[in-house]
């Protein structure tokens, strides 16, 4: 049987939800697509990219159309990119019914995602020693960056050098008026556990706050227990979840 996510039966509170919908938009934001259009509450986007989120169906509204004359069309959409159709669903809704109507047509949920947030303090990073914190061009860091982990460019791209000059870590910021996003914090396997990825926080948060920006924001997947961690050390908390759907898991990346 297709798995089921659950929606909390408790609704954001107006406050809250507004506050939420501002990071779901700042994320949104910050990923960079080829095309996109809105089509009855829905942002249907698509990019070549190994980022699902840069390649699904975003709901952003409700719809009176029928449900499967809006997902006929959607398919058809992205087969004519070679891509099946996904949707992002989030914990804040707006249409909390659709979760369970995507389940009940056999489209199956994988990845769920926690947002995480935190509110930008001053900081002032101190690297272990040897590391050297590299502002670079987008085009330097995707080729750095790459050898760590696919990454989107967005803003603030960041690497961080050893002694030697070998890049050992990556970060990204992308600022969006009171709010930042912090994606693909990434350090070399051989690396892990030394510090290098606070400090690749600690610097991103501190340029951050320089920059004026109050809240910071991240995506993080639930059993990454380590990355959750160290974001929690940050001040970090959980503030909704999203999810994918398909007609199959097996979805290419």
């Amino acid at each position: 049987m297709p798995a089921v996510l659950a929606v909390p039966a408790a609704h954001p509170a107006p406050a809250a939800g507004g506050e939420l919908a501002r990071l779901e938009e700042a994320a949104l934001n910050a990923t960079t697509v080829r095309e996109q259009m809105l089509y009855e509450g829905w942002l249907v986007r698509w990019a070549p990219s190994r980022a699902k989120r840069a390649r699904c169906v975003n709901v952003l509204g409700l719809s009176t159309r029928p449900l499967d004359e809006r997902l006929a069309y959607c398919t058809r959409w992205y087969a004519g990119h070679g891509v099946p159709l996904i949707v992002r669903l989030t914990s804040i809704g707006p249409d909390f019914s659709l979760d369970a109507q995507l389940h009940e047509r056999g489209f199956v949920a994988f990845d769920r995602t926690c947002v995480m947030a935190a509110s930008v303090v001053p900081f002032t990073a101190q690297a272990p020693s040897g590391l050297v914190f590299e502002r670079t061009t987008p085009g330097r860091f995707a080729q750095e960056a790459g050898r760590l982990q696919a990454a989107p460019l967005e803003n603030l791209p960041l690497l961080v050098r050893d002694a030697s000059g070998e890049c050992i870590a990556a970060g990204l910021a992308a600022f969006d008026a009171e709010l930042v996003g912090l994606f693909d914090i990434v350090t070399a396997p051989q690396r892990r556990r030394q510090g290098c990825g606070a400090a690749v926080l600690k610097y991103l948060l501190e340029q951050a706050s320089h920059a004026g920006a109050r809240q910071a924001y991240l995506q993080v997947e639930p059993q990454n227990t380590a990355a959750r961690a160290l974001y929690a050390r940050f001040g970090f908390v959980d503030r909704y979840t999203y999810w994918y759907r398909s007609m199959s898991e097996a979805t290419p990346v």
